[in-house]
């Protein structure tokens, strides 16, 4: 009996613990996501600058980003493959002649080739590719000139 006298008073201060540490955990969390998208075209970030940054060790960032389902690399490689896929488009509406390098490089990319692997792993097509679909699919009165209803 008085072993589940224990564990109900244990359990009622546990979840308290947890909430606590979770509250800590996110906002470190989220203090480290604005940091790497203030920052995520530097291409000398890395994880461990992150953790330096954020004075945690790399170990620690790492069971950060690992109980959200992903790693920080990833994070940082997601914010510059969405940011080029955004001027990519930019490029194609815009008709600019831009060197996809350069592209590359503005995204925090130091060479093409690896930029162009990266982008086909996650979009399933070249950048260049990209350029012509995000013309393809724009919707037809942006294409004939007209604004669209209520912008």
């Amino acid at each position: 009996m008085q072993l589940v006298v224990y564990d109900l008073v244990a359990a009622l201060f546990t979840p308290r613990q947890a909430e606590q540490t979770s509250t800590y955990s996110d906002r470190l969390f989220a203090r480290i996501c604005r940091m790497i998208e203030a920052r995520f075209t530097d291409p000398d970030l890395t994880p461990s600058v992150v953790a330096s940054e954020a004075r945690i060790s790399v170990r620690y960032l790492q069971k950060l980003f690992y109980a959200r389902g992903t790693t920080c690399g990833h994070f940082i490689h997601s914010l510059r493959l969405d940011h080029a896929s955004r001027l990519l488009q930019r490029r194609a509406l815009s008709k600019s002649g831009q060197p996809l390098g350069e592209l590359a490089f503005a995204c925090g990319f130091l060479d093409y080739p690896h930029f162009s692997r990266r982008f086909r792993d996650r979009f399933g097509h070249s950048p260049s590719a990209h350029s012509t679909s995000a013309l393809r699919n724009r919707p037809n009165d942006i294409r004939s000139g007209q604004t669209p209803v209520g912008c």
